[in-house]
Formats: C-alpha cells, structure tokens, sequence
C-alpha cells in the first residue's frame, strides 16, 4: 500500500502536467497510485480518480481531460478500445435511504463494467450499479441511470434508447 504522502504526491504531479499532454506519463502515474491501467491507455492529467475504488482500464482505451472516476468500496471496469470524451463522470457510490433525520444513509458502492469499444460523449454522467454493454454509444450530457445493451445508441436525461446499431456501421 502507498503511503498517502506519496500518493499526494502523485496527484500534485497530474496537477503540475499540461492538461493533453504525456498521457502515457499519467497511465504511469496512477499505475503507480493501485490502479489496474493498460500500459497503452491514454489519459489526460486533469482525469481524476480517487475514492476506495478498484480501477481497471483495458486496452488502448482514451479517457478525455477532467473526467472523474469516483466512488467508494466497489469496482470500475472500463474495457478496451473505448473512448471515453471530456468531462465524463463515473460515479460507483451511492447511499442507502437513511431515517427523516439524514436521509443518506450508510455509504454502499455499486460496481460498473462499460464493456470494449464503447464510445461515451462529453459531459456523460454513468451512475452506479450499470453496465454498458460492448460497442455502446452514450450520448453527449446522458444520464445513464439504468444498463445499456450492447451495440445500442442511447442518450437524454434520464437516457433512452435512440436504436440499435449494426456490428458493422460506419
């Protein structure tokens, strides 16, 4: 385990580096800091990921600048071949409804798998507990609140599907 003045460290570092540039020097860094990367991953420095989470990110997949991964006491999987656009928001925690008094309760975490070769727009915010199926589509500024099929477009708020597409479209 990484002690926390060296993982402060590590995210002083991000913070320090121009925001697209050396993506592979991030990949490094938060390889460094636990996180399951694929070495040919490309993240921009101002992505965060932080929160007691397990991250694993497949291969060549691009995750834009000031996205968040975030959450506590659960497990994010991004798959390969995905691209993953700016300010994108993956969000594992949630809690339990709590009495009148506070009503968020305990802290639960819900696992999110976004399967390979998935493509999520700017500004999407992927709520726990779902999964995005292979070859999805996420509309720019979508809420996905619920899991998306595989080869399926969806976008809004809350998402809906637009339709499904074909193994082949270009």
């Amino acid at each position: 385990m990484i002690n926390k003045t060296i993982t402060f460290f590590f995210r002083g570092l991000l913070r320090l580096i121009p925001l697209m540039t050396f993506p592979k020097l991030n990949v490094w860094i938060f390889r460094q800091l636990g996180f399951d990367i694929a070495g040919d991953a490309k993240i921009y420095s101002s992505v965060q990921i932080f929160g007691n989470i397990s991250v694993k990110i497949g291969n060549d997949t691009f995750i834009g600048h000031q996205s968040v991964i975030t959450g506590g006491l659960a497990k994010i999987e991004i798959g390969s071949n995905c691209d993953i656009s700016d300010r994108v928001s993956i969000f594992c925690g949630t809690h339990k409804i709590g009495s009148s008094s506070r009503r968020a309760g305990n802290e639960i975490g819900k696992d999110i798998k976004i399967g390979n070769g998935v493509w999520i727009g700017y500004g999407a915010l992927i709520l726990p507990g779902v999964t995005i199926g292979d070859g999805a589509i996420i509309a720019a500024g979508s809420v996905v609140n619920k899991n998306v099929e595989e080869n399926t477009l969806v976008g809004g708020n809350p998402m809906r599907i637009i339709r499904k597409l074909s193994n082949e479209e270009v």
